[in-house]
């Protein structure tokens, strides 16, 4: 196979994504350590707990964004910190990243942030260009907001226009990072069912970064759950969410432990 050339579906594995030992360092902090994960196709693969357990580090090795200190990431087969820059190139169109803020660029519209991809990394007619974007509003229920300013937007509307440039180009895979931050729960409910319908209907892999337990639970096919950068678990949602690690179970059912006058822990449940 040509090394710089597109990638050959028939000859990938069923694993789309593939990091092995994964471990990240800044000075004296080790924030992973010796992770592994594989992330299947057509998955919504969910990344679980609490803050400062590497979460978001873990996401930004595997979309490419910054090189783990030790281990390896690969992508349909491809090492992504040793490719080519043609094929690191090929492989960054085939992937999506939705920003926890939605990064949106406040100048354009909503209609020209999703069609600003199309624009630079493709030779599509105009025409072409905004009946895509049209097309990707659409499919998250914002194509009557397409004329508007992201400062016209709400958080949830700024969360599905994000979502919409994400899939601009047709991504074989798509990262979220805590897409249910800052919502109220109806209109995270609302991103789940997007995330959800966009995995469902077209197959596209996707990736979600959260704490937000009851999305993790509404969305996930398969479930990591890391505590002080490393694995803790990892599986299938229902087999994760009844670990019976005594960790893992205070993380998901929010439990806060203390100690009592006798130096005993004592369990508290956190009001949800």
């Amino acid at each position: 196979m040509n090394p710089t050339g597109p990638v050959d579906e028939r000859r990938a594995s069923d694993d789309l994504v593939r990091a092995i030992a994964l471990t990240t360092q800044f000075g004296d902090r080790i924030v992973l350590d010796g992770v592994d994960v594989a992330i299947r196709r057509g998955e919504v693969f969910v990344v679980m707990g609490p803050s400062g357990c590497g979460k978001t580090t873990l996401l930004r090795h595997l979309c490419g964004l910054l090189p783990p200190t030790i281990g390896s990431v690969s992508v349909a087969g491809h090492d992504l910190y040793s490719a080519s820059p043609e094929l690191l190139h090929h492989l960054r169109l085939r992937t999506g990243m939705s920003f926890q803020g939605g990064a949106l660029l406040g100048s354009l519209s909503v209609l020209e942030n999703v069609a600003l991809p199309l624009r630079e990394n493709t030779d599509l007619p105009e025409a072409v260009i905004l009946a895509t974007a049209r097309m990707k509003l659409d499919m998250v229920g914002l194509l009557h907001a397409a004329h508007l300013l992201p400062s016209s937007l709400s958080g949830g509307m700024k969360k599905r226009a994000a979502i919409a440039r994400a899939i601009a180009l047709d991504p074989d895979i798509v990262y979220f990072d805590e897409p249910s931050a800052g919502l109220d729960p109806i209109t995270a409910a609302e991103v789940d069912n997007v995330i959800t319908k966009l995995n469902k209907v077209f197959g596209i892999t996707m990736v979600v970064v959260t704490h937000d337990l009851p999305s993790a639970h509404a969305i996930a096919d398969r479930i990591v759950v890391l505590l002080d950068g490393k694995v803790a678990a990892l599986g299938e949602r229902d087999r994760v969410w009844h670990d019976p690690n005594p960790r893992l179970r205070d993380f998901i059912e929010r439990r806060l432990r203390a100690e009592d006058s006798r130096g005993m822990d004592v369990i508290q449940h956190l009001e949800a």
